[in-house]
């Protein structure tokens, strides 16, 4: 009996290492399936998505959430706006971002205060991936899809 249990112990310390360098690789591998779901889950729900917004100032209470851009949205505060931003210098029908060829467009529709990396917009223009719109108080910032931020550059 003291036989087999000296050699149960004399196999586990000769081995020692190998059951540690198994017990990190399935960590690894653990955490990077869990790393993969999630992204998995993301990109499943922005699938349907162009890109993103993420909200930077002005709602402190939003600040990082991100609303995601099919082809053609509105952005306001109104009930009837596709991306709706809460807060009083957001006109109900401030602007539109669409996809236009191979190009995403901010156009304005009101005279609220737009802004494209501080440039006031008054009229369309193409975004990229990374660049500050400014809609009255609040800033997002917009995120364009891998694939199809190569098509647009």
């Amino acid at each position: 009996m003291l036989a087999s249990i000296y050699t149960v112990l004399a196999a586990g310390m000769k081995y020692w290492f190998l059951l540690l360098a198994a017990l990190m690789v399935w960590l690894l591998i653990s955490s990077s399936t869990k790393e993969y779901r999630e992204r998995k889950a993301v990109l499943g729900e922005i699938g349907e998505y162009i890109g993103y917004l993420e909200i930077l100032r002005g709602l402190p209470e939003a600040k990082g959430a991100r609303i995601g851009i099919t082809r053609d949205n509105t952005i306001g505060s109104g009930r009837n706006a596709d991306i709706v931003i809460r807060h009083p210098s957001v006109q109900k029908s401030h602007a539109m971002i669409y996809l236009k060829g191979k190009k995403l467009i901010l156009s304005p529709l009101t005279k609220g205060v737009t802004r494209i990396n501080g440039r006031r917009a008054d009229n369309a223009y193409a975004v990229r991936s990374g660049d500050v719109i400014t809609l009255g108080a609040v800033e997002v910032k917009v995120y364009i899809r891998p694939e199809l931020e190569r098509a647009v550059c």
